[in-house]
């Protein structure tokens, strides 16, 4: 079928070795080899990705002819090892051998994806806050009885310290480009925005009236006669009078998002999971109790199911500690399995009114299957679980050490 194209590997590996083949590699035709490209496919579904790659480097030593089925295994089977350097090595040579566009579109994104991960490992990102000194932190806590304001491309800054104005505006501009590019690949954001930071809690309800009670930020979008409003309203100190890190690494990052969102759906509804999973995505740093809680409600079996959290909306959301654990861990499952573009033509067909299933099996150009939802499911509760192992097992070695 013409929509199965090779494009959807990386995902569809995740879900089903069998529909990998078809997907991927067409209608496999008879060869002496395809039975070990086919163990070599099930083994990389399995999780034995050093066998996986064994056994297809093995099917393209054995023959001259190209075999690009392998050379894919192979790179897919590197980079799920965050072997990122060799998994762009043989995506290069699934490049030189496979002839079919949809193929070559997929290794270059691919490549792209590789080269990102790779440079991600060598430079974590670092929370802002991280980078101030006790006495940075003191001066940006000081609060004058003036109103300062500072203008970035996107942004107008207006807080009662100088100091916190020029620096809420640097990293508004660093936290729209990561949105944009990294979290919405690619989307564009062509307008400005009044960001107001407020001395306190009590300023800042006083003045963002649209936050609710226990928010120490939030974001408005309004029109009227034709103009178009945009604010965001931070808060600069905490309860105890200092500098609130907190308003800069997590609140600014997530309303931001929150309001790239509402543009970018417009009239169309954005699915609370979504809306609140990519906020999540977008502040300076992983929140890792919500990647553990997760993993630990869905191997404990005590999580919400997958069709619940998709159609939650606020005013029924169960235990919602929970369900924002849990959308962060879906919403970036679904972010890191997909392409740049797969994800640009879901969060479409998600905007054109199709259910999460159909979403992403429209993305993959895929058929659409009674079976996907449960697939789905399956394969991101198993990631969900191997996340949060993977930081309990962090946790552990760092026990140990001390």
């Amino acid at each position: 079928m013409a929509g199965n194209k090779y494009h959807i590997a990386v995902f569809a590996l995740v879900i089903s070795a069998a529909s990998v083949g078809a997907a991927i590699f067409g209608s496999p035709s008879f060869c002496p080899t395809a039975g070990q490209v086919q163990q070599a496919l099930q083994d990389l579904q399995d999780g034995q990705y050093a066998q996986a790659q064994r056994e297809a480097l093995a099917v393209t030593n054995s023959t001259e002819e190209p075999n690009p089925r392998a050379w894919a295994i192979v790179a897919a089977a590197r980079q799920r090892s965050k072997n990122y350097p060799a998994a762009v090595a043989a995506y290069r040579q699934f490049l030189c051998e496979a002839d079919c566009p949809d193929a070559r579109q997929f290794a270059v994104e691919q490549i792209q994806a590789c080269t990102t991960q790779a440079q991600a490992l060598a430079t974590p990102p670092k929370a802002p806050s991280k980078r101030l000194d006790a006495i940075a932190l003191a001066d940006l806590a000081k609060v004058s009885n003036r109103t300062y304001a500072e203008s970035s491309e996107h942004f107008v800054v207006r807080a009662n310290n100088p100091q916190v104005a020029k620096l809420v505006a640097v990293e508004a501009e660093v936290a729209l480009d990561r949105i944009c590019r990294v979290i919405l690949a690619g989307q564009d954001y062509p307008h400005s925005v009044t960001i107001n930071v407020w001395s306190d809690m009590r300023t800042f309800h006083a003045n963002a009236t649209e936050a609710p009670e226990w928010a120490g930020g939030g974001f408005s979008y309004s029109s009227d006669k034709g103009l178009i409003t945009r604010r965001i309203n931070l808060t600069q100190r905490d309860a105890k009078g200092r500098f609130a890190t907190v308003m800069l690494d997590r609140v600014l990052p997530h309303e931001m998002c929150h309001l790239v969102l509402k543009e970018l759906f417009g009239d169309s509804q954005c699915p609370l999971f979504l809306n609140e999973g990519l906020a999540m995505m977008a502040e300076s740093e992983v929140e890792n109790s919500r990647v553990r809680l997760a993993g630990q409600t869905v191997a404990g079996k005590a999580l919400q199911h997958l069709e619940t959290i998709c159609l939650a909306q606020q005013y029924n959301v169960q235990e919602p500690v929970v369900f924002y654990a849990e959308s962060y861990s879906f919403v970036e499952f679904l972010h890191g399995r997909l392409t740049s573009q797969q994800f640009r033509d879901f969060l479409g067909n998600i905007q054109q009114g199709c259910t999460v299933a159909d979403a992403v099996q429209r993305s993959l150009y895929m058929p659409a299957a009674d079976s996907f939802t449960a697939d789905l499911a399956n394969a991101w509760e198993d990631h969900a679980i191997a996340q949060s192992q993977y930081l309990e097992a962090l946790a552990a070695a760092k026990t140990t050490a001390q």
